[in-house]
């Protein structure tokens, strides 16, 4: 038989937190950005710790104030209350969490990952070379991860009978310890995090494998830089500033990657510079440097392919409305394409 797990709402209602919106900051020649990553520090965060190390955001007049993150999810909440002006979120998330958050919408302003790392993760000696092979197989998930939502989104494209996988939820720290032991068969992360995770516990890099959903028929758009609808009226220059020193970031990043890791140390002592710089390339080239963004340069959005996207995760959530771009995307503050190519 199969597992079945209650699924509760992802993106939670931050309706309790909202006492009063945000407030233009005042004159301040360098105003304060109180920013999240999305998880536990890792080598592509370096991006922002270079940026700050370097002097990048302050000569783009802001003053960022970095922090781990705990999932998009949190970042929305902590958004919605107040506890930060920007934030590293799924940008897929935001039509359901608007809608339950009419008083505190949020909008992306800069798509950092123009490919999802949302993957099943597994082990080579498991046979599992297609979606479809996870039929009659165990996987564990997070229901209050981004990924959960997703991979049913993405059986439903693919044709893989979701009752026929037997379904573990677990906390995201034990994930890759059960597919290591081999307790499960696989498990939904993002491959950035999970293989090198897994590799570090003694298991050969080229015994690890995964399916990007991505590369099977859900082309996510992903992490992007997130402010609530109201600071970014009111804040236009330290949502623009902030959003400058990201994409300047990014570039200085991928032409000093060993230096950007140094930052990155600074913010965890226990981190390693050879496993964060493996964690790194494997995002820049599973992620961030795709074929279309080479071509088109950082955070140029394909409309119909974001629509798309976003409009099959919104139906996921249940929401009825198909949602438009210009609700939860703006590119009023990017800086011209131009200074947008990284390659």
């Amino acid at each position: 038989m199969t597992k079945t797990t209650s699924r509760r709402a992802f993106v939670v209602g931050a309706a309790g937190a909202l006492a009063t919106p945000f407030v233009a900051l005042g004159q301040a020649s360098r105003p304060k950005v109180r920013f999240a990553v999305d998880w536990v520090w890792q080598g592509n965060h370096s991006i922002w710790t270079y940026a700050e190390d370097t002097g990048i955001f302050a000569g783009e007049n802001v003053e960022p104030q970095l922090s781990r993150g705990y999932g998009s999810a949190d970042n929305l909440t902590k958004l919605a209350g107040g506890a930060l002006e920007m934030a590293l979120v799924d940008p897929n998330l935001l039509t359901k969490f608007n809608q339950d958050n009419a008083a505190a919408k949020a909008i992306s302003t800069c798509i950092v990952y123009d490919a999802a790392p949302s993957s099943v993760v597994f082990l080579k000696s498991s046979g599992i070379k297609t979606l479809k092979d996870l039929e009659g197989r165990t996987l564990a998930i997070s229901e209050g991860d981004a990924t959960w939502p997703l991979f049913q989104v993405l059986c439903r494209i693919n044709n893989v009978d979701l009752k026929k996988i037997k379904i573990e939820n677990m906390s995201g720290q034990l994930r890759d310890s059960m597919v290591i032991q081999k307790r499960v068969d696989a498990s939904l992360g993002f491959f950035v995090t999970a293989v090198i995770n897994i590799s570090a516990a003694g298991v050969p890099r080229d015994q690890i494998d995964y399916l990007q959903f991505n590369k099977n028929g859900l082309a996510l758009y992903s992490l992007s830089l997130v402010c609530r609808q109201d600071y970014a009226a009111s804040n236009p220059e330290a949502v623009g500033g902030f959003v400058r020193g990201t994409v300047k970031g990014v570039k200085a990043m991928l032409a000093n990657k060993s230096a950007a890791i140094d930052s990155l140390l600074k913010r965890d002592n226990l981190l390693k510079h050879d496993i964060e710089s493996e964690r790194n390339d494997l995002i820049i080239e599973g992620s961030l440097l795709t074929p279309w963004v080479r071509e088109h340069g950082l955070s140029t959005v394909d409309p119909k392919r974001f629509e798309d996207t976003t409009g099959l995760v919104a139906e996921a959530f249940g929401v009825t409305k198909k949602p438009a771009m210009a609700d939860i995307y703006t590119d009023r503050f990017l800086p011209p394409q131009t200074d947008r190519m990284l390659t």
